[in-house]
């Protein structure tokens, strides 16, 4: 009776890499755009890489890539641009538009609106090329889409909550809070909050131009302070769409 074993078949560097498909994503772009444009397409690349190379190995599928990210990366100090394939670019898609550009780059509205039009223009791009199939694409465009529209958006409201509490914190409060608070409710002039680590909702009054600017599930870092007038902000922070 013969045996048949199962082999299993370790990864290895991916070709293309991510670096080098980034660099091809590139040079195609430079033949259609403006220079202009095209500099704020290489501005968002160099961002995604630089995402990719710090935190896309939280996003390897299974062991053996980590064991293989971990050899090449400490032995031989490959990024991991250099040692993945452009399919691992969906994978961290998410992060880099809704975690990395609001918290580790201090980016314009502009470069915001920006990262999500040129990243939708990557994934189109690496369907074309068949990088990735039509499924996969067609989520990432879709992300990259939502981004386009509502990062600008909520570094809009990040701003005019820091303006407001420049000018209008109260002198005295008797209790603070100081969290990652999600937007349950909008009213014109109102924003009804829940507190990801503290407990029940706190209702706090605003201009109603920040309420315009406000969508239910977005989260907003505040601290706030309890005045005899109810909970007012004390300082701002970051805003994050859902």
């Amino acid at each position: 009776m013969v045996v048949s074993k199962k082999v299993l078949h370790f990864p290895t560097v991916a070709h293309p890499n991510i670096e080098e498909v980034l660099a091809w994503f590139l040079k195609d772009q430079q033949r259609r755009l403006k220079t202009r444009t095209f500099n704020r397409y290489e501005e968002v690349v160099d961002l995604l890489r630089h995402c990719l190379n710090g935190h896309g190995y939280h996003e390897l599928d299974n062991s053996s890539e980590v064991a293989l990210y971990e050899k090449l990366y400490f032995q031989k100090n490959l990024e991991f641009c250099l040692i993945f394939g452009p399919e691992k670019i969906l994978n961290s898609l998410s992060n880099f538009l809704n975690y990395f550009m609001i918290r580790k780059v201090m980016a314009s509205e502009a470069l915001l609106q920006a990262a999500g039009v040129v990243t939708k223009k990557l994934v189109k791009w690496l369907e074309e090329k068949e990088f990735i199939g039509k499924e996969t694409a067609d989520r990432g465009i879709r992300l990259a889409a939502e981004a386009a529209r509502e990062l600008p958006a909520a570094e809009r409201l990040a701003r005019l909550l820091y303006e407001y509490a420049q000018s209008h914190a109260p002198r005295y409060w008797t209790s603070e809070l100081d969290d990652y608070f999600v937007v349950e409710q909008v009213h014109p002039g109102i924003l009804i909050l829940s507190g990801v680590a503290t407990t029940g909702i706190v209702e706090v009054r605003v201009p109603k131009e920040i309420t315009d600017h406000c969508r239910k599930g977005w989260q907003v870092n505040l601290l706030l302070g309890k005045t005899r007038n109810g909970w007012c902000i004390l300082e701002t922070g970051n805003v994050y769409p859902n």
